[in-house]
């Protein structure tokens, strides 16, 4: 057989000496370059957003009840590590927006805030971060700025100063810079640049910040954070939030992100790049929660366009486990289990809200089969749309008088499954579980052969105390435990009774089908 040599093959050994040869090799960042573009490109995406979620400012605006919602998403994260070391912001603290987040009034609209808290981002991020004084090293691929307390806790040049006016230096600030060691580790990403944030003489990394012409994100690394939150915990003195909490496993990466979509059109999210997983244990050894929530991306966004004046709620939560004490007595000294096993099979919908229309439109809502279980036994599962990808689009409107009406397709069929005869023993005799949670089924099902179904709140009115209006479609309410479930067909009206039937299911017997009032 004959041997095949390729040309190309022959060549490749020279190909790498030939682009040295002619100096064709990438060439070295420039800091400073990188720097300014960084700068602008965070000027320009802080700009941006105010011009996106400024029609939400007003005080009849509908959309800040969504952005209200969204902000509130991270309330239960505030014992996460901050993603800046203490004093690095100092020179921040006097911004605009800054003085918007504490609460302190402003004539000045949304828009100007935004621009305002915009130039002074530059300036900070320039002459005070990335500030030539500040840089200790560089490479062909990299530069390290060692951030010194002057420049970098000097506070930023107020409008109108005097020339020649020094702005104030913080001392506490450049005594924090000093013990901790913060550095900034600059590097090329994409069309911009890539900030790490180090702390230490080991160079331990806090959080990283990427900077692009449409982009600003910070990416926190659990771990290393962890790590980086205690040795700043352990040189300034303070007391950590985690107290003597021991780690059992702690995985994951979260970011959160800014991107400009267009003019004034932005869209905020937060995401896990990483499963999570996070099991905790006391100094003593005492079990705490175990948690895991999967890799997910984006987690939940907020899409604001300015010009529309629109914008869309996402959630994209993947699949949740929670292992966490069970202790219905709630009987004190009790060593703490992991024996309650809380299992969601992932949150989904995008809701969107255009100002100027009553309506909500959301698409994809929808919740995995989810279940509780207590030592091994499931006491409680939910399941929805099991034909349907576990999801409905609803749309919810509001008539002439002011009542909801609410649309879904193809159909809302919820089925809840109840089980705590299980567990009966785990409860004091005085209170033992309801009759109709022992072991039970419930289904709750709106349909019209796949078509729109609908219904609609009623207000009181004569002998009809309020309820539900069907139609089109059918609504009906059913139980393992009860032989008729309750049909409500189109044009008819779901209303409660004053008193329950005796022998009556507790639940289902409390309600009832009526004509509906005129």
């Amino acid at each position: 057989m004959r041997k095949v040599t390729s040309p190309t093959l022959i060549l490749l050994p020279f190909a790498g000496l030939a682009m040295a040869v002619c100096g064709c090799q990438e060439a070295p960042i420039d800091p400073p370059a990188l720097a300014d573009q960084a700068a602008l490109n965070a000027r320009e995406v802080v700009h941006q957003t105010g011009g996106g979620v400024a029609f939400t400012q007003s005080d009849d605006s509908g959309l800040r009840k969504i952005l209200t919602g969204t902000g509130h998403a991270s309330d239960g994260l505030g014992a996460m590590a901050a993603a800046l070391p203490p004093g690095m912001m100092s020179a921040m603290s006097d911004t605009p927006m800054a003085r918007a987040a504490a609460g302190m009034p402003s004539l000045r609209t949304t828009d100007e805030q935004f621009d305002d808290t915009a130039d002074d981002l530059r300036v900070w991020l320039r002459t005070r971060i990335l500030a030539d004084g500040n840089l200790e090293s560089q490479t062909s691929d990299q530069a390290v700025y060692l951030l010194h307390g002057d420049p970098t806790c000097r506070a930023l040049p107020l409008d109108g100063a005097p020339v020649g006016t020094v702005p104030a230096l913080d001392a506490h600030c450049a005594d924090q810079l000093e013990r901790l060691q913060v550095r900034v580790v600059l590097r090329a990403d994409g069309d911009g640049v890539r900030l790490t944030i180090e702390v230490g003489p080991d160079k331990l990394e806090l959080s990283a910040f990427v900077i692009h012409s449409n982009l600003l994100a910070i990416e926190t690394d659990l771990a290393k954070a962890h790590t980086a939150t205690t040795f700043i915990d352990q040189t300034l003195g303070s007391d950590s939030p985690m107290g003597g909490t021991q780690f059992e496993q702690l995985e994951g990466t979260v970011r959160v992100s800014l991107r400009k979509d267009g003019d004034k059109k932005v869209t905020f999210a937060v995401s896990l790049p990483a499963a999570i997983h996070v099991a905790t244990r006391s100094a003593s050894g005492t079990l705490g929660p175990d948690v895991q929530v999967a890799a997910t991306d984006p987690l939940i966004a907020l899409a604001a366009d300015g010009v529309a004046q629109a914008a869309t709620a996402t959630v994209n939560l993947g699949a949740v486990d929670v292992l966490a004490n069970w202790n219905p007595q709630s009987i004190s000294g009790q060593t703490p289990n992991r024996d309650l096993h809380v299992a969601v099979g992932g949150l989904t919908g995008a809701t969107t809200f255009t100002e100027g229309i009553k309506e909500l439109v959301s698409k994809g809502l929808g919740v995995g089969s989810s279940s509780v279980r207590v030592r091994g036994m499931s006491i409680f599962d939910l399941d929805l749309n099991p034909s349907d990808m576990h999801r409905f689009d609803l749309r919810i409107s509001i008539d002439p008088a002011g009542e909801p009406h609410f649309a879904v397709t193809p159909r809302f069929d919820l089925s809840l499954g109840l089980h705590l005869g299980l567990i009966t023993n785990d409860f004091v005799r005085e209170s033992p579980p309801p009759s109709y949670t022992l072991d039970e089924v419930y289904r709750i099902r709106l349909d019209q052969g796949g078509a729109t179904a609908t219904v609609a709140t009623v207000p009181a009115s004569g002998a009809f105390t309020g309820g539900l209006a069907v139609g089109p479609g059918t609504l009906t309410l059913s139980s393992t435990k009860v032989a008729d479930p309750i049909v409500v067909p189109a044009g008819k009206c779901l209303t409660g009774v004053s008193t329950v039937p005796p022998g009556a299911h507790p639940i289902l017997g409390a309600l009832s089908v009526v004509d509906c009032p005129q």
